[in-house]
C-alpha cells in the first residue's frame, strides 16, 4: 500500500526502566529497540516516517534517523495527545501507529492488518492478540468482525477482566477519520490521560468501525522495565535459533548460544555451547564453532574450524580449511586457504597467504604506540613457537622463522630466519 505514513510513538521517560539509558536505545540482539520497530516502518512506508519525541531523545534519535520527520510531545497526557503531536505531516494518508518500544511486530503481521484495512474500504483497522495473561492490556470487545469497545485494564469490570483478546496498540486508520475523532476523546478520570484506544469506540457509534486481526503474543511484548527487555531478548534469540536450526546447522545447548539479528550461517555448521555471535557475521557451509568462542563482523569461508575460546574481531576474513586454536585473537586480517593459527597466538592487521602455519603464542606486533602496520605473509611460511613480528613488515613465500624468533625486517623467499639470544648459564650447578 503506497499512501501510508508511520508514526512511532517514542515520547515515554522511560521512568520504571531504572537505566541511566532510554529504554528505547537499549541493546537487542545487535540493533537497539527502536532501531527493530524502524525497520519495520521503513519496509512499510519508505522515507514516510514520523517520530513523536521527548526533549530528551530528540537530538539523538535525529542523529540516528536521518531523513524522517521529528516533533515533540509537550502534553504528556496519553497516546492520543502524542498522535495529535504530529498531524501536521499526517494529512491526506494512511497512518499507522506504532510503538517505539514494541519491537518485535513482525513485518507479516503488518501486511495481515494492511489487506484487513483494504477490506474495511480504508477506515481503520488494528492488531489484537489472545493470550492466557492479559492483566495490563485493553481487552477488546467484538460483534463479528468489528471491534466496538476497548476497555483499558484500570475500566475493566469483573466480567472484562476474563478476556484473553487483546489490544497490541498497532493500528492503521485514514488520516481524515483519525483526527476528526481524536479530539473527541476524553480524559480518563482515574489516570487523566487521553487514551487513542477510545476512538475505536467513538467511530463504532459512528458506524465507522475499526476490524481486527490477529497476531502472534511474542510479538505484542512492550519494554517497560529490565525485566521486560530480558523477557524479550530470550523471545528474540529463540526465533533466531529456530530459523537457523531448520536450515541443517546444529547447535549444541542453545540456551547458551547468543546470535545477532543479522548472523548469517550456512548449512553442515556446527556450534558449541556459550559461543557469542556478534554484528556482521556471515558463515559459510561446514563450519565448527568451538565452545566460548566471540565472533564478530567477520566471513568465514567453508571447513574451517574456530577456538576453542578464539576471539575474531572485525573485519577479518577466513580462508577455507582454516584451523583457529584456542585463545587465538585475530582483528582485520586476511587469513588465506588451509592456514593453521595455534593457541595463544595474535594476529592484528595482517594478510596471510596459503597454508600459513603460525605457532603457539606468536604475535604481530602492529601497533607502534601512534598507528596501526600491516604485516604481509607469503605462501608457505612457517612461523615457530612464541615469536614476534614486528609490523611493518613483509615474509616473502616458503619461508621459515625459528622459534622465539623477533622479526623486525623483511624477509626474503625461500629463507630461514633466526633471531634469538644465545643461552648464557650465569651460575654452575651446585656440586651434590
Amino acid at each position: 500500500m503506497k499512501n501510508i505514513t508511520t508514526v512511532i510513538l517514542a515520547a515515554g521517560k522511560s521512568s520504571r526502566f531504572k537505566h541511566k539509558q532510554s529504554k528505547i536505545f537499549q541493546d537487542l540482539c545487535g540493533l537497539s529497540i527502536i532501531e527493530h520497530v524502524f525497520n519495520i516502518a521503513r519496509r512499510v512506508s519508505k522515507s514516510k516516517v514520523v517520530f513523536v519525541c521527548n526533549e530528551d531523545n530528540i537530538k539523538d534519535l535525529k542523529k540516528k534517523f536521518q531523513g524522517c520527520k521529528f516533533v515533540i510531545q509537550k502534553k504528556y497526557n496519553g497516546t492520543a495527545e502524542a498522535v495529535l503531536s504530529a498531524k501536521k505531516y499526517l494529512k491526506n494518508t494512511n497512518v499507522l501507529i506504532l510503538f517505539g518500544d514494541v519491537p518485535l511486530i513482525s513485518l507479516s503481521s503488518i501486511k495481515r492488518l494492511i489487506n484487513d484495512f483494504k477490506k474495511n474500504k480504508n477506515r481503520g483497522s488494528l492488531i489484537a492478540f489472545r493470550t492466557k495473561e492479559p492483566f495490563g492490556y485493553g481487552r477488546l470487545k467484538i460483534k463479528g468482525k468489528y471491534v466496538t469497545k476497548i476497555i483499558e485494564e484500570i475500566n475493566t469490570n469483573t466480567e472484562e477482566k476474563n478476556i484473553n483478546l487483546c489490544n497490541s496498540g498497532v493500528m492503521l486508520c485514514n488520516s481524515k477519520i483519525l483526527f476528526n475523532n481524536l479530539k473527541r476523546i476524553a480524559i480518563n478520570k482515574i489516570k487523566k490521560e487521553k487514551y487513542l484506544p477510545d476512538i475505536v469506540d467513538i467511530l463504532y457509534k459512528n458506524n465507522t468501525s475499526f476490524t481486527y486481526v490477529l497476531g502472534h503474543e511474542d510479538e505484542m511484548h512492550g519494554v517497560n522495565t529490565i525485566e521486560d527487555l530480558i523477557r524479550i531478548d530470550k523471545i528474540f534469540q529463540n526465533k533466531i535459533k529456530k530459523d537457523i536450526i531448520k536450515k541443517g546447522i546444529i547447535i549444541y545447548q542453545p540456551e547458551t548460544v547468543r546470535f545477532s539479528f543479522d548472523t548469517i550461517i550456512k548449512k553442515g555448521t556446527i556450534i558449541e555451547s556459550h559461543v557469542i555471535f556478534k554484528t556482521g557475521v556471515n558463515i559459510k557451509e561446514n563450519v565448527i564453532i568451538k565452545s566460548h568462542s566471540v565472533i564478530e563482523k567477520c566471513n568465514i569461508s567453508e571447513n574451517s574450524s574456530i577456538g576453542p575460546s578464539a576471539r575474531i574481531r572485525p573485519y577479518t576474513k577466513i580462508g577455507k580449511n582454516v584451523r583457529i586454536g584456542n585463545y587465538v585473537e585475530v582483528k582485520n586480517s586476511t587469513i588465506g586457504n588451509f592456514c593453521s593459527i595455534n593457541h595463544l597466538s595474535y594476529i592484528g592487521d595482517s594478510i596471510l597467504g596459503k597454508n600459513v602455519n603460525v605457532g603457539a603464542g606468536s604475535i604481530t606486533c602492529n601497533f607502534d604506540g601512534k598507528k596501526k602496520n600491516k604485516t604481509k605473509i607469503g605462501d608457505n611460511v612457517f612461523i615457530g613457537s612464541n615469536s614476534s613480528l614486528v609490523a611493518p613488515l613483509e615474509i616473502a613465500k616458503n619461508v621459515t622463522i625459528g622459534a622465539g624468533s623477533v622479526i623486525t625486517d623483511n624477509i626474503p623467499a625461500n629463507s630461514l630466519a633466526l633471531e634469538r639470544s644465545k643461552t648464557k648459564i650465569l651460575k654452575k650447578p651446585r656440586k651434590k
